[in-house]
């Protein structure tokens, strides 16, 4: 063979290797493929049902349209799951995390239970809400302003939720008579418990209007909207209290309501799904991109609709990301002081 015909032989051969190869190379990064979304939560409840709708809707607005798995790892309030996800996911898209407002205020408080960060997991888009109301049994109306009476239980996960600023502050500044069980696994264990006379007040949205409408429980406050700096009631929840309207004179100032809204802030980044953290950006961007086309989709909202029954805003990308900063962009004062009212009443995850 001369050095002649060696060469275009080579370069046949590469030309061939080419042609077969670029189908491969322009095929869709995620097509045929299985994700697989850590909902850190038990089934039931607002965190299991917003990461099975995306589950339903994502994978279409998803170039290669992969499957998408819902696994469910509770405990703890979500925090074996974060920090297993966050220690152990790979960085390839494949896996994904949903999580809850309750993840972000054990990272802003710091707490020794945690090992993620929340800020290293590259956000795909959050769905929030205007801030949780708090419902009571009827027959539990009476004892919650006589501390003579058998105390008024919250039923919680761990005793610091988003919507518990409520009765941590109703009991600290108003004198309600409230005691904590805590241990419940996520909402849905909660509201199964609180039918059942079990526990006799907790907060969320969907699940306070269905009890409601059951006849067994009244609204007894709401965190609103933050607005302006200011919080107002929710528009399906018009005639509920602002909690804040509800402390009149006794309304904490200085580094208690920088605190307060320490506790608050998370929950407006509600649900909110994250990819593991290394995640290269041109994934995170296709996963992004896709979070915000299914956004936009009118089936994927009504869903959410019907689910939850309140107003809600999903951010994606950069704006989630700014949301989630915000939350965790609190004062070490300010945390101390939430630290201290959570170990006064034996609250919150160690």
């Amino acid at each position: 063979m001369t050095k002649f015909s060696c060469k275009v032989t080579v370069f046949s051969s590469f030309i061939l290797l080419m042609v077969c190869v670029a189908p491969v190379l322009a095929a869709p990064y995620f097509q045929g493929k299985k994700i697989e979304l850590i909902a850190a939560t038990a089934p039931g409840g607002g965190t299991d049902t917003t990461a099975r709708a995306v589950a339903a809707f994502l994978p279409k607005y998803i170039p290669g349209n992969p499957t998408i798995i819902v696994r469910n790892q509770p405990g703890a309030g979500g925090v074996i799951a974060a920090n297993s996800y966050y220690e152990k996911a790979r960085p390839d898209g494949f896996s994904l995390f949903h999580g809850s407002a309750t993840l972000v205020g054990g990272q802003q408080r710091k707490r020794s239970i945690v090992k993620y960060d929340l800020l290293k997991m590259p956000l795909i888009g959050n769905i929030g809400e205007p801030g949780p109301v708090m419902c009571i049994r009827k027959d539990a109306v009476k004892r919650l302003n006589d501390p003579s009476a058998r105390p008024v239980l919250v039923g919680t996960r761990q005793g610091d939720e988003t919507w518990e600023v409520v009765p941590l502050f109703g009991k600290e500044l108003l004198g309600w008579n409230i005691g904590w069980l805590p241990g419940f696994g996520g909402t849905g264990e909660i509201v199964l418990a609180f039918r059942r006379g079990e526990v006799h007040t907790f907060g969320d949205g969907e699940n306070v209007k269905a009890v409601i409408n059951e006849g067994i429980a009244e609204p007894l406050a709401q965190l609103g909207i933050l607005k302006g700096g200011k919080f107002v009631a929710r528009p399906d929840f018009p005639n509920v209290p602002v909690f804040t309207d509800l402390l009149g004179d006794k309304k904490p100032t200085g580094i208690a309501w920088e605190a307060y809204l320490a506790v608050v802030a998370p929950g407006y980044v509600f649900k909110f799904t994250s990819a593991a953290k290394g995640t290269p950006k041109e994934i995170v961007n296709i996963l992004v991109d896709a979070y915000t086309k299914m956004a936009k989709d009118p089936k994927f909202n009504d869903l959410l609709k019907k689910s939850f029954a309140l107003e809600y805003d999903i951010s994606t990308g950069k704006e989630s990301e700014k949301l989630m900063r915000t939350a965790l962009d609190v004062k070490p004062e300010a945390v101390a002081y939430m630290e201290g009212l959570f170990k006064k009443y034996g609250l919150g995850a160690k």
